[in-house]
This record gives C-alpha cells, structure tokens and sequence, in this order.
C-alpha cells in the first residue's frame, strides 16, 4: 500500500442553501463640548454607554441564534427568498410538545427527565448522537433548580442536576430570549431546544466581531460612534435533511 495512492475526494454532503449576509449595529455620539471639558479637568469620561451599545448588539445576536434573524420591526428577514432562521424555526428540526406543568409551575422531575431522554432519542435516531446542550427559558432554568423529588429526595439532586447525569448532555443553559410562555398577545407556549453542538448543526458565518467605528461630523461638532458586527447564524442540515435540533413547546 503506497501512502502517495490518490483517495477519494470528499465534500460535505449537506443541503445547498444561501444566507443573507446583514449587520447588527447600535449607535451612540460624543459631542466635542463633553470631549474638551474632560481633557480640561482631567475627568475620565463615562464608558458606560459603549458597553451598553456593545451588549445590545451582542444580545440582538443571540436573539437572531434563538429565533431567527428580524428586521427593525420584527419582521423574518429575507433577501431574494433567502433568510437566516435560529434554532426555533430551524428547517427540519424535530419537535414535540412537552408538558407545561411539570417544566414550569409544578417542576416534576421524572416527567421533564423522560422529555429530554425522547428528545435525545430522536436526535439519535437522525445519526446525532452529541454531545448536546439543552437551552431553556429564564422561568424554566428556575423550575429546574427545585428537587427532582420533592417527597423523596434521598440523593439531594436538582431537576437540573439529574439531567447532567444523562452522559450525552454536556450542559444546560439558560437563555432570556426564549420565550417563556408568559407572553400577553400573541401568546405561544414556553420553548426549550436541544442542540448538538457541532458545526454541522449550526454555526456562526463571522464577517466581524463587535467593533467601534467612529467618525466626526461635518461639522466637526461631534463624534459618532457605530457599534457593528457581522456574524450570522447558520443552521445546517445534511443531505436527508436530518437535523441536530430539537424543539420542545409548552401547550
């Protein structure tokens, strides 16, 4: 056998797809009055407001992860047809309602521990076998630090604390901007999602990291600041359109 033999030549077999490619940016200005006092007084000036503006874009970033990218006014964004979908609106995720007492109001540990086992199952069954992370919402990351039996806790373990014991679960997260179920109009049941964590599950097109760009006025009167990133989520599938997502909703 000669180590210099031709082998075959490999692509990723995975669904052709297009991705919008977008900025996330928030804004904020100095103006030049603010600028000079502080150099003539030797007053450090706030940086409050960057680390605001920086925090927004990198939350509107985990928003567009979570639930897709948006427009301004919340619409899906789309370009030519083509949008950017999160892991809720994944294309071929897999999907089941679970329970929504035993995650939220009255935690009961053997029902959400069944859940998660029947939502790894599935994965499996796509071929994805981890390891995963399970992502849920800020009620439901409360629901799951009571005791997994309340009546008979003799291990002392937390609901959440029991779901780590499952080998395939490499953690469980909580994420804000999932929808919690508490919603007023339109209301839409609390969502928890399972991912694989590789890249051919999903991952991110990264154009930019967060950066400030400043520039000055024309008039020299102020300086503007822009808070700008590029990265794009991009949820994959392969070519049999088998996913590594999961989607539980509450009823």
């Amino acid at each position: 056998m000669s180590p210099s033999a031709r082998g075959e030549n490999k692509l990723p077999i995975v669904t052709p797809n297009r991705l919008p490619i977008y900025l996330t940016t928030d804004k904020f200005e100095l103006d030049i009055r603010t600028l000079k006092t502080s150099q003539r007084i030797g007053m450090p000036l706030d940086t409050n407001l960057v680390k605001q503006c920086t925090r927004s874009v990198n939350e509107a970033i985990e928003d567009a992860a979570i639930n897709g990218a948006t427009t301004l006014d919340g619409q899906a964004l789309a370009v030519g047809g083509y949008s950017a979908p999160g892991l809720l609106n994944a294309p071929n995720a897999e999907s089941n309602n679970i329970t929504a007492a035993a995650w939220t109001t009255t935690p009961v540990g053997s029902t959400v521990f069944a859940e998660v086992q029947a939502a790894i199952g599935k994965l499996q069954a796509n071929k994805k076998f981890g390891p995963y992370r399970l992502y849920v919402g800020t009620a439901i990351g409360n629901a799951l630090d009571t005791d997994y039996n309340a009546t008979n806790n003799a291990q002392g373990l937390t609901i959440r604390q029991r779901l780590l014991q499952i080998e395939a679960l490499q953690a469980v997260r909580v994420a804000d901007l999932l929808p919690n179920g508490t919603d007023a109009a339109p209301r839409i049941g609390a969502k928890v999602a399972l991912v694989q964590m590789t890249s051919d599950v999903i991952d991110m097109v990264v154009g930019q990291m967060p950066t400030v760009i400043p520039w000055t006025s024309l008039d020299g009167f102020h300086i503007h600041n822009l808070v700008m990133a590029i990265l794009i989520p991009r949820v994959r599938s392969d070519y049999d359109g088998n996913s590594g997502i999961w989607v539980g909703t509450t009823a």
